[in-house]
């Protein structure tokens, strides 16, 4: 597939900018190894007033994404918590998915204070998921910022289009699909 073909280039000023630390099937907590299940749900607006810069959630305006019309916000949970680990914003286009936020929960940023390891891919792997779902292959696009884009060769098997723009390809959403949500369908 020519993926340079169907995925239009989108506004840069939405990069990602999640690190993957880790690809893991759960989320693992950083101190005591200990795997916890997950679980994904659409955000609701409910949850917005968590969602600030008072409460650690600083690097995008998550009242604002939510409210646009043709976006899809998901939070990943620990099954049986009501605390989001993670958000992801996307949009279906024609043939893939288009991402257009990724963020970790502040306790889940840095490398020595962190609380949860693999949420980064957990939330690419939603991604990828839905775009298996939506009969796409498991493609799924997004602009990186410029400093992280080896980084997301490396960790997700990303491919660059063109500028900033990468994919996940199906072989690598499959993995990627496959280690997160442990699928027959997928397998």
């Amino acid at each position: 597939m020519n993926l340079e073909k169907i995925i239009k280039p989108k506004d840069v000023s939405q990069s990602v900018d999640v690190i993957i630390d880790e690809l893991t099937p759960c989320l693992i907590h950083r101190e005591s190894g200990e795997e916890y299940k997950t679980t994904f749900e659409p955000l609701l607006k409910s949850d917005l007033k968590m969602l600030t810069k008072k409460m650690g959630w600083v690097n995008f305006d998550w009242k604002q994404e939510f409210s646009v019309s043709d976006r899809q916000v998901y939070k990943l949970l620990i099954k049986g918590s009501t605390d989001i680990q993670g958000l992801i914003s996307f949009q279906i286009a024609e043939g893939y998915i288009d991402v257009f936020l990724v963020e970790s929960a502040p306790w889940n940023v840095g490398s020595s204070d962190k609380v949860f390891i693999g949420v980064g891919a957990h939330l690419f792997a939603i991604a990828c998921k839905f775009s298996f779902d939506y009969g796409f292959d498991g493609v799924v696009s997004f602009t990186s910022k410029t400093k992280l884009i080896e980084h997301y060769q490396d960790k997700l098997g990303a491919i660059i289009i063109g500028g900033h723009l990468m994919a996940i390809e199906t072989p690598k959403a499959k993995e990627l699909v496959d280690i997160y949500f442990n699928e027959e369908e997928f397998s």
